[in-house]
């Protein structure tokens, strides 16, 4: 079984771990489109195209499935690629109907500009009945922050935190933190210690796994298990490949992944810009 992993940079690799808590022997193809990150920031008509492009790459590839592990891509493209798909497209929603559900006050949901003022988010919360409580707040700049993966990159997102957010949490004073962008799961551990004890933090990729196994088996999803010691994961990059792979490699391994086989860096053409 393969399975195509799309997201704009580094971020989706979260999700990637999520899936492999589920489906541990499928081969994985994750890419990243750095050529054209952020997408969210970018016209939802250019990240509907760059989406399409890597989805027909993924196609190519002869994979079973299509996770777009990045909001911004499903919110702009996932409803129009599934109306002609011959495999399934699983897209990541923020976990706010999770977090409402778990929790009795207000939830702070963080994601980027593109998610926050696209159609997807706003029909969501029209469909929950809770909604009101829930504050979506728009974060330009934190998911460069996580992609560039300066050497001072986790204090830049602290300085971020300090002071573009924490007046909304404070404000707010919400008993759950929404992760809307994978981007910011790479801050997971930080945002925990940022928001204290008495605030949980969701995210979607524990949710779009188990989706991806109802629509590949029909039966609902096992209970996740440990993440492998090793996983089958090709990684390409639509630009800066050498030092995107060795971040990602690190990445992973730091979270007790290796890659089962070594595969020499793939560069690949950056889609077109329109």
């Amino acid at each position: 079984m393969r399975i195509g992993v799309f997201d704009s940079g580094l971020g989706g690799l979260s999700t990637l771990l999520a899936c492999l808590r589920y489906l541990p022997e499928a081969e994985y193809r994750f890419f990243g489109d750095v050529a054209h990150a952020p997408y969210g920031d970018k016209d939802p008509a250019l990240v509907r195209q760059w989406t399409a492009e890597a989805y027909q790459r993924f196609l190519t590839a002869g994979v079973d499935a299509v996770v777009l592990a990045c909001n911004s891509a499903t919110s702009a493209a996932a409803a129009p690629l599934r109306e002609q798909s011959p495999v399934p497209i699983l897209g990541l929603e923020p976990a706010i109907k999770k977090a409402l559900d778990t929790e009795e006050g207000p939830v702070l949901l963080l994601a980027t500009t593109l998610t926050v003022k696209g159609d997807k988010l706003r029909i969501l919360l029209q469909r929950i009945d809770s909604a009101r409580r829930v504050r979506p707040v728009a974060c330009p700049g934190l998911m460069e922050i996580v992609e560039g993966q300066a050497s001072d990159w986790r204090i830049a997102a602290q300085n971020y935190w300090r002071e573009r957010l924490y007046p909304h949490f404070e404000e707010l004073q919400p008993s759950g933190l929404v992760l809307g962008c994978t981007h910011y799961c790479w801050l997971e551990r930080e945002f925990r210690q940022w928001a204290g004890p008495d605030c949980r933090v969701y995210d979607g990729n524990d949710g779009v796994a188990r989706h991806l196994w109802r629509r590949l088996f029909g039966t609902e999803a096992p209970l996740p298990g440990a993440l492998p010691r090793s996983a089958r994961i090709r990684l390409e990059f639509s630009a800066d490949a050498d030092r995107k792979k060795k971040l990602a490699r690190d990445w992973l391994a730091s979270r007790g992944v290796q890659l089962q086989e070594r595969v020499r860096d793939t560069r690949i053409r950056p889609l077109s810009r329109g």
